[in-house]
């Protein structure tokens, strides 16, 4: 937290050199000072990174187009023969 808080106004020979920082630096994404900062905060990204990969997850083609020989509510695709119904909708 020290580093955090000589850090805010910019760096000590960068200012003296005439650079002044525009603004205020802090090392949180929250820009706050890191006693004040949510570090205990996970974020969605950071939460989905965390998630183990599923061996049964589809891959982007099938999530795209779908299932290669799966039906939904009104019509099969592939080699499946739709049962129908008596007004010719796939049931």
């Amino acid at each position: 937290m020290e580093f955090d808080a000589a850090i805010r106004q910019g760096n000590a020979r960068a200012n003296a050199a005439g650079n002044h920082l525009l603004g205020q630096a802090f090392l949180h994404r929250s820009r706050v000072p890191l006693d004040q900062a949510p570090i205990d905060h996970v974020t969605a990204a950071e939460w989905a990174a965390l998630q183990p990969q599923l061996d049964s997850t589809p891959d982007a083609e099938e999530l795209e187009q779908g299932v290669v020989d799966g039906c939904s509510p009104w019509a099969c695709r592939g080699d499946v023969d739709a049962v129908r119904d008596g007004f010719g909708l796939a049931s």
